[in-house]
């Protein structure tokens, strides 16, 4: 399944997990400034009421990285497929909360919002990867082979078509979809695959309206949103306006600190800031490569593929929407946007994709002490 070496050198190893680690930090760092400067200009919240607002959301954040950077995986193995299903069970529930921009995605209990799709993110790449390793050996058949890899991702999407939130349904559907190739399958089975995700994609932008304007509006003339978007884009130039200096924050750009919070950054940090944020992406996910080639196992070495491409693709497709250059999905910029779930479930994975690297280091010293003993 892994066709690049697997004898990395322990400080290879360390190096790139601390890579990973260096551009982790730096994105939470860098979200922290933007969150000051959309929402600080708030006179009732200030700076010291917005880092207070923070601090808890952050604190369960650091919580969930050392949750993932110390799970016993293979121990969680077997609960991977019930977490799953109680996942698919969470994203029912906002039905009996009151929707935001009419959808239903959010679960409010105790002071708090919950977007239980950031949980199911996780979990799907975790049963994917789990069934991709158990039915591997039956990789040339479309029944018993590709289709039961396949569940997680279409039980993700179902579920979450419901909501509707079509951008993390089709999202997921990718992923699961990337995921299952791993396995070998046959090109026919490929094909199969690209024209059930168009056929669906298609069914979608029949069955709901919203769908219909974002491709419109990539189509033709860009709506307010997109058009203010860009325009701050623009004014920024090479080097911005200034943290804090812009005022598209200020109630101009709708959702300015969640799905347009690239505009924000073009705004007040230019080209430079935003160039900076796409290297530092870049550099997780080959960092995070790095450290699947070395992994212990397939099923872990799915598991880190799943993860990264999960935080990677989510920028991807944040930064290629705002920017005009596919329709804009109302997908969250890791790290950066405001969502907490966003940033709770990706510093939990990218807990994970450390523990994986740490296991990775602790597999070759023991195969090491082995070669020695005999």
């Amino acid at each position: 399944m892994r066709s690049l070496s697997m004898n990395t050198p322990d400080v290879e190893r360390f190096f790139w997990k601390e890579a990973l680690l260096f551009a982790v930090m730096a994105l939470v760092g860098f979200g922290l400034i933007l969150a000051i400067s959309v929402d600080g200009h708030d006179p009732e919240l200030g700076v010291p009421g917005l880092l207070k607002a923070r601090l808890p959301i952050l604190a369960i954040a650091v919580l969930a990285f050392a949750i993932g950077r110390y799970l016993p995986l293979e121990r969680m193995r077997p609960f991977v497929l019930p977490a799953f299903g109680v996942g698919l069970l969470l994203c029912l529930l906002p039905h009996f909360f009151s929707g935001r921009n009419g959808a239903q995605r959010w679960i409010h209990a105790f002071g708090f919002s919950f977007q239980p799709v950031e949980l199911l993110k996780v979990l799907t790449v975790l049963a994917t990867a789990d069934l991709v390793v158990r039915f591997r050996r039956y990789s040339g058949e479309f029944k018993r082979g590709l289709l039961p890899v396949l569940v997680p991702g279409i039980l993700a999407f179902l579920f979450l078509v419901l909501q509707p939130d079509l951008g993390h349904a089709f999202f997921l559907l990718v992923v699961a979809g990337l995921l299952a190739v791993q396995m070998g399958i046959r090109p026919k089975h490929g094909l199969i695959l690209s024209l059930g995700a168009f056929s669906l994609l298609g069914l979608g932008l029949l069955l709901f309206s919203h769908a219909r304007h974002r491709l419109a509006a990539f189509l033709g003339e860009p709506n307010l949103q997109l058009h203010r978007g860009m325009r701050a884009i623009d004014e920024g130039g090479l080097f911005g306006l200034g943290p804090g200096e812009g005022f598209y924050q200020v109630g101009y750009l709708a959702e300015a600190q969640n799905d347009f919070i690239l505009a924000i950054i073009g705004n007040e940090f230019g080209l430079f800031g935003t160039l900076l944020v796409i290297g530092l992406f870049a550099l997780l996910f080959w960092a995070a490569m790095r450290i699947a080639v070395s992994a212990a196992s397939d099923w872990e070495f799915l598991i880190v593929l799943g993860l990264s491409l999960n935080l990677v693709l989510q920028a991807c497709f944040n930064i290629l929407g705002v920017l005009q250059l596919i329709p804009e999905k109302g997908i969250n910029l890791p790290f950066l946007s405001a969502g907490g779930s966003n940033l709770v479930f990706a510093l939990a994975s990218v807990g994970i994709l450390a523990n994986i690297a740490d296991r990775a280091v602790r597999s070759a010293e023991e195969e090491g002490r082995a070669i020695c003993q005999s």
